[in-house]
């Protein structure tokens, strides 16, 4: 049995049927077969050319532009809360007039920009502090050394006036401290002074 099968002349007729059949393939010539590997080949433009109108990218285009403009719009929101000092130049500019001679430039800079993120960020938890929490925010971190509670018990007189009266808190607040340079003020004056700036800044953001 086995010198009949490997006597028969089937597989020799088999390899040389796809043989022929994968030198046709090689020998093809048509143009629609011809892949034009190398971009710069003269001939190699049009195919190209025909390639791309192929595909729809107006469609596509659309969504990118649209997407993008999404993401641009929900970055200048992020830049807007937490560069907040970018959006406030007239509130630094007042207190800049008024407090100038009191208090160290940086100070000023600082409540500025907590005043106003604290009044027009986005996030409503910060929006419904209230204002003695505000005023604390406000000056925290130019008296790192305070504990919160403290800094809580000086703001009251200025948290707890009446509407209408809060240029008389502010204005009694400033009395308190002596009118020496600021370096020789004691914490306990730098803490009203700033605290008093603090409710002018936030009075003055209410008015606008």
């Amino acid at each position: 049995m086995t010198s009949q099968i490997s006597g028969s002349g089937c597989f020799p007729s088999f390899h040389s049927q796809a043989e022929q059949e994968l030198l046709d393939v090689l020998l093809q010539t048509e143009e629609e077969s011809v892949y034009y590997w190398n971009p710069t080949d003269a001939d190699s433009d049009a195919h190209f050319a025909q390639l791309e109108k192929t595909f729809q990218f107006d469609d596509w285009v659309e969504e990118v532009e649209q997407k993008a403009r999404n993401l641009f719009n929900q970055l200048d929101a992020i830049w807007s809360i937490h560069v907040p000092h970018v959006a406030a130049p007239d509130l630094l500019a007042i207190l800049r007039q008024k407090f100038a001679t009191l208090v160290p430039s940086d100070w000023l800079e600082l409540i500025a920009q907590k005043a106003y993120q604290l009044r027009f960020r986005e996030d409503r938890v910060d929006r419904q502090m209230s204002l003695a929490d505000q005023l604390v925010r406000c000056v925290q971190e130019l008296l790192p050394n305070w504990h919160e509670g403290d800094l809580y018990l000086f703001s009251r007189p200025l948290a707890f006036a009446m509407r209408g009266s809060e240029t008389a808190a502010i204005d009694s607040m400033l009395a308190t401290v002596r009118g020496l340079p600021f370096a020789e003020l004691s914490d306990i004056e730098k803490a009203r002074l700033g605290l008093a700036i603090a409710r002018y800044a936030l009075a003055e953001l209410e008015q606008q």
